[in-house]
């Protein structure tokens, strides 16, 4: 049996664009027997996604994928195994979009108090209400602060924003989400630690991993399209270091991203502990 453990949906519209049916009978051509989806900072198509998937004949795994950070540095928490109505989840999914349009509408206050015009701001937003890498965007795109060769306007945005604006940006914590997972039953997953992505994402290296699985971090998503074979077998070391479990997801935002087709006995003790047997 193969598996993909990260796939994003529609529940986010201007940032995926999967249907769970459409997902489900994907999965089945693709050869894959058990998937998880892991939608940003929503549960709101873990309902959907489970019918479907279970129309199909599929192995499915509730998820999401939170903003946070953790030792001043911005990580993605795939939380899985919670049931999509859970209080304490849905709190943590609340307070992402709270912290993020507080933070977005006090730089933008702060930014329009200076005269710096965001003319480029409606267009970024796309007729929803900016958040704070959207207003980060404008700023760069609009010249007011600073191009980084070879970095997109969005990430050039947010890393000036970090390094210059203590405090503009206040995400959740990695342990209070990995809490919440573990009084949910669930687990917290370190998404993409491999990635490079301007200030997005900064490969995690053995001190970051060795705080994270203090902190209560209970596995790394080891497979992922951009780590390296290095970086693969990095992580898996790690893992078995600290006693964390390994998953693996392609992130498909859409039918144009292909979905992943690991093996499922490479994974075999993190499903175990999300009841998918072999």
């Amino acid at each position: 049996m193969n598996i993909d453990l990260h796939i994003h949906t529609i529940a986010t519209p201007h940032h995926s664009r999967w249907e769970p049916a459409a997902l489900a009978a994907a999965a089945l051509a693709a050869g894959i027997g058990a998937l998880a989806i892991a939608d940003h900072n929503t549960t709101a198509q873990v309902g959907p996604m489970a019918a479907a998937a279970a129309a199909a004949g599929l192995r499915f795994i509730p998820g999401a994928e939170l903003d946070t950070a953790f030792n001043g540095k911005l990580w993605h928490t795939l939380v899985y195994g919670v049931d999509p109505g859970d209080a304490g989840l849905l709190a943590l999914c609340e307070q992402v979009v709270i912290r993020n349009r507080r933070d977005a509408q006090a730089l933008r206050a702060l930014m329009e108090e200076s005269g710096a015009a965001l003319p480029s701001l409606a267009q970024i937003a796309a007729g929803r209400e900016p958040n704070l890498a959207d207003v980060a965007h404008a700023l760069v795109r609009d010249g007011v602060w600073p191009r980084e060769a070879d970095v997109e306007d969005e990430a050039a945005g947010m890393a000036y924003l970090l390094r210059n604006r203590p405090g503009a940006y206040n995400p959740l914590s990695v342990d209070e989400v990995a809490a919440v997972a573990h009084a949910a039953g669930g687990l917290a997953v370190l998404a993409h630690p491999g990635r490079e992505k301007s200030v997005y994402a900064i490969p995690a290296d053995e001190a970051d991993i060795a705080a994270l699985a203090a902190a209560g971090l209970d596995g790394l998503e080891v497979s992922y399209p951009t780590h390296t074979p290095e970086q693969e077998a990095f992580y898996r070391a790690q893992a078995a270091r600290h006693g964390l479990l390994i998953t693996a997801g392609n992130d498909s935002h859409g039918p144009d991203n292909p979905l992943g087709r690991y093996p499922a006995a490479d994974y075999a003790a993190f499903l175990e502990r999300m009841g998918v047997s072999l």
